[in-house]
């Protein structure tokens, strides 16, 4: 079995810390829709409860990520915002 040298390790230790540092609010809140779900699921006998535990998050989720991908790939074909359209004509 080889050992990880002592350098590497402590990048590695780095990294992970810089990484928990910059993504703390999306690493809480994911805990917290965790925690909610476990509770729900483990405490709730209404299968309605536990769907809408699940589904709602993940319906959330699933918004956001279209609305992230289709933010990039139309805005060379977008129109300019409605600001800037009140400048050009009030010139």
């Amino acid at each position: 079995m080889t050992t990880v040298p002592v350098p590497v390790l402590l990048l590695a230790v780095a990294l992970a810390l810089v990484a928990v540092v910059l993504l703390w609010k999306v690493l809480v809140t994911a805990g917290l829709i965790g925690l909610a779900q476990w509770a729900v699921i483990t405490q709730a006998e209404n299968t309605t409860a536990v769907m809408v535990a699940v589904g709602v998050p993940a319906i959330v989720l699933a918004v956001l990520l279209r609305r992230a991908t289709r933010a990039h790939h139309n805005r060379s074909f977008s129109r300019p915002p409605l600001y800037l359209r009140r400048q050009e004509a009030t010139r």
